[in-house]
């Protein structure tokens, strides 16, 4: 029988000889020989870059697929002391945007193989007294991806944070006169009334989004096309298109309730604006 506890110089070991420990498996046993080695050199040399590279490599992939499946990432994370809540809109990021998946893994593994070292100086691998799924001995693997978990949290929150400012950051309440100049009505001559009514309309419409879709309309007024706003939000192509489709529907569903006016100088800028993008897709 081999199994072998490591830790500093209060924490307990068991010889190798001992009859109370039960057998391991060959795979888990050799991982608790392989933290005993990395421990015995302080976590320096080849020995401990190959164990942190396949802890990344193992837990990397296993993160990005369950942020997809939210109900697995909540079961993940049910154990940490930071509470997970998310909502419609971080689903939909995770679901959707294989970046922000890929950069909240990154951020996750970088953090949890920080403490990850301590961890196993103090014993904190115990695969006979820390079961993992149906109470078998979890692989060294398993049990850094459930430390992963429980820091997960922590960093979703300070990266939605960040994502969060960079949107208000681009996302100001607008004025009628923007919008006004955005459609070539400003100029000498007053604004014609309907017209104005439209732009306020539009406006408080835009003004009363959430603060990426907003971001994503002013940018739109500013002439930037959907890869520039992309790159702007740190958002995908498709979230902005998303975003403008979301307004256009409810300038589409006023206007069947009669409680949208549009004059027909704007329809006419409207038709001849998306003349010239049909155009421009037809020669790309």
């Amino acid at each position: 029988m081999r199994y072998h506890r490591t830790g500093g110089p209060d924490a307990e070991s068991w010889d190798t000889a001992s009859d109370d420990r039960p057998d391991l498996p060959e795979a888990v046993q050799r991982d608790v020989d392989r933290v005993a080695e990395v421990v015995a050199e302080g976590f320096r040399g080849p020995l401990w870059h190959q164990m942190a590279s396949e802890l990344n490599g193992y837990a990397f992939g296993r993160l990005c697929a369950v942020m997809r499946r939210t109900d697995k990432l909540m079961k993940l994370t049910e154990k940490s002391m930071t509470p997970l809540a998310l909502t419609d809109e971080d689903r939909g990021t995770l679901y959707r945007s294989a970046p922000d998946r890929d950069r909240l893994a990154l951020l996750t593994i970088s953090i949890a193989l920080e403490t990850f070292p301590q961890l196993l100086k103090t014993g904190g691998y115990d695969p006979v007294r820390n079961r993992g799924k149906d109470g078998r001995a979890s692989l060294l693997t398993s049990y850094f991806y459930g430390r992963c978990g429980l820091v997960f949290p922590r960093v979703f929150y300070t990266w939605r944070n960040e994502h969060t400012d960079r949107f208000l950051l681009h996302a100001p309440q607008m004025g009628d006169e923007i919008l006004a100049h955005a459609l070539g009505q400003t100029g000498p001559e007053p604004v014609p009334e309907d017209v104005a009514a439209l732009c306020a309309t539009l406006t408080a419409m835009i003004n009363d989004l959430r603060p990426r879709d907003r971001a994503v309309w002013l940018l739109t007024v500013d002439k930037l096309s959907q890869g520039e706003i992309a790159d702007v939000l740190g958002i995908k192509i498709g979230d902005v298109e998303n975003a403008r489709t979301r307004l256009r529907q409810q300038v589409r569903m006023r206007r069947r309730r009669g409680e949208l006016y549009v004059p027909p100088s704007i329809e006419a800028e409207w038709a001849r604006r998306r003349a010239q993008d049909n155009a421009r897709k037809k020669a790309a």
